[in-house]
């Protein structure tokens, strides 16, 4: 008897029906005025569903659904009897803590629940929805899987409801917001016993049971799926947790698969390749038959629309003005206008437009307003951290010094040596289309003897200038690069391999990017470091952190060399410098 219990829980509350009523229609003819600004994925969600409603009002035999209105109020009502449960809208001194669904989530919701088909089963068992960060997806999420677990109708016997991620530790989120909205929902609470070492929510005497899981949790067998709460799907490598769920869905009438992502850096992707693929062509009816079962609701920029201007960005944030601040949104539009590297990340993230991992990083005059003069001289004595990136036998390799600040308000500076074979030099700058036979005439490269790179005049020259500077550490990739630190090992520096992934670098390059753009590092102009930062792309991972890399196309006589040189210099440089940057990410 307890578990039939919440059937009370609406007759216990005053149910704002002509409200939630009036909000998905008031949406919905908003949305068809244009007084509403969306995107044309959000207006062709709207259109689908008025001309559903006229399909279902002409008795149309291939289509077998109708709309029940009782039932679209229903966990519309329910879900505004739920609290939240952190920041400031937790707060009840701040503000009324229930939750309010703005009208883009009550059309979402009266849309997908309101649609049934013969039986009182409902229609829809896949939604996949997409919308930029900091809308209020999980809060929202883990709602609908409570309404789910505790809640539906017509009523499901031991509901198994599993929240999804790549790791379970990221299940857990979604997991634990729903765990907590039941706990602020005193009726609620009562109903259900939580094992926090199985993360596992149940329903006492029945089979009902809400779980995390993950790629990790090797439990994917036996389950028997009635909701199915997939949360940032860009981020999933493959497709296997999906099919897992949605191969055990046969013994449910109406489950739910539920996918919600913000965009993501791979179009590669399952998420991208699959689903939201999918998705696009049920809304521009492109494919025959359309599946009539699947809910699609994506809220991005339009191809045609300058991602700068704010008019349009509420249609990527449907909740712009209430989780999504005004002046937030505007910081990080402004961010991304300055620095290549941070625009892919902002504009996934924040206007959510899926995007390719790589982008040219740094542009010209912004480079060359960190141009401040570095004299040698004046650094003779000083502290350095040096990084270096070893080329291939035919390539440049870079040696760069980074030298702390010693005053306030001083940059870091930078010195540069460079290496090239000294063989065909005139064939070299065919090739690359650069000028190498001047920058050895002026000192700025050196040209090593022979038809491949020198590493033993490269040490020596490492072992001049620490004679001038004070070397406290060389930051070196670990690729073919097992004779020369053996060498300066045996000579008495201290050698600090630096791995060229992700993890060893995005940390690195993060560093540099901030220093370059509060112009707090000098690099003296030098022309071949402008050259290389012009040659200097960055690619993302699913996290949006990036490192440096050649461009993808056109890659003849492009280096980067001494950008990369130069990051793991600086880097080590700050650690040492400054204590609160002391943060070290390294590859195993």
């Amino acid at each position: 008897m307890k578990y039939r219990a919440p059937l009370l829980f609406f007759s216990s509350i005053i149910l704002v029906v002509a409200m939630s009523t009036y909000t998905a229609y008031q949406y919905i003819e908003d949305v068809l005025s244009g007084r509403q600004v969306v995107g044309k994925y959000t207006h062709l969600t709207v259109e689908r569903h008025v001309r559903d409603l006229e399909r279902a009002e002409s008795n149309d035999p291939e289509f077998p659904y109708y709309f029940d209105e009782a039932q679209a109020m229903r966990i519309i009502d329910f879900k505004q009897q739920l609290r939240h449960t952190k920041g400031d809208w937790a707060n009840p001194r701040l503000h009324d803590t229930r939750i309010r669904l703005e009208p883009w989530q009550q059309f979402k919701d009266w849309v997908l629940f309101g649609w049934r088909r013969p039986g009182g089963y409902r229609r829809f068992t896949k939604a996949y929805i997409e919308v930029g960060r900091k809308n209020g997806k999980t809060t929202d999420g883990a709602a609908t899987a409570n309404y789910c677990f505790l809640m539906d109708s017509p009523r499901e016997m031991g509901p198994e409801v599993y929240c999804v991620a790549t790791k379970k530790d990221q299940a857990k989120i979604a997991w634990e917001e729903a765990e907590r909205q039941i706990h602020k929902q005193p009726y609620l609470q009562g109903l259900i016993k939580t094992y926090k070492q199985g993360s596992t929510i149940v329903v006492p005497g029945t089979a009902a049971q809400m779980k995390p899981l993950g790629k990790d949790s090797h439990t994917e067998d036996a389950l028997n799926p009635h909701f199915v709460l997939i949360d940032e799907y860009h981020a999933h490598r493959d497709n296997s947790m999906l099919e897992v769920m949605e191969s055990a869905l046969g013994a449910r009438e109406q489950p739910l698969v539920y996918i919600i992502t913000t965009a993501g850096f791979d179009k590669n992707s399952a998420c991208y390749q699959e689903e939201r693929s999918m998705a696009i062509q049920i809304l521009e009816r492109s494919i025959e038959p359309i599946l009539e079962t699947y809910f699609c609701l994506i809220y991005t920029l339009d191809e045609e629309d300058d991602w700068a201007n704010p008019d349009v960005w509420i249609k990527a944030n449907p909740n712009l003005g209430v989780s999504v601040r005004w002046e937030y949104l505007e910081k990080r539009i402004q961010e991304a206008l300055q620095s290549p590297a941070k625009q892919n990340k902002i504009i996934t993230k924040n206007l959510n437009i899926w995007t390719q991992s790589e982008t040219r990083w740094i542009k010209d005059d912004t480079w060359r307003a960190c141009g401040a003069v570095v004299s040698e001289k004046a650094l003779v004595g000083r502290k350095c951290y040096v990084g270096v990136d070893l080329s291939a036998s035919q390539d440049i390799t870079a040696v760069v010094y980074a030298f702390p600040p010693e005053e306030k308000g001083e940059a870091y500076q930078f010195v540069y040596r460079f290496f090239i074979p000294g063989d065909n030099i005139i064939d070299r700058e065919r090739t690359d289309k650069v000028p190498y036979a001047y920058w050895i005439e002026h000192n700025l490269i050196m040209a090593t003897p022979g038809n491949v790179i020198d590493y033993d005049f490269i040490e020596q020259q490492i072992l001049i200038d620490a004679e001038k500077y004070e070397i406290q550490e060389i930051a070196y990739d670990p690729w073919k690069a097992q004779e020369i630190v053996n060498h300066l090992q045996e000579g008495g520096f201290e050698m600090v391999p630096i791995f060229q992934r992700y993890s060893g670098m995005a940390l690195p390059t993060d560093t540099f990017e901030k220093k370059m753009l509060a112009k707090e590092i000098a690099h003296n102009n030098n022309p071949i470091m402008i050259w290389m930062i012009s040659c200097t792309e960055v690619k993302s991972d699913r996290q949006g952190n990036i490192m440096p890399m050649k461009p993808q196309r056109d890659r003849t006589g492009k280096r980067i060399d001494g950008v990369v040189a130069s990051i793991m210099a600086l880097h080590r440089a700050v650690v040492h410098t400054e204590p609160t940057t002391k943060v070290e990410v390294w590859a195993v």
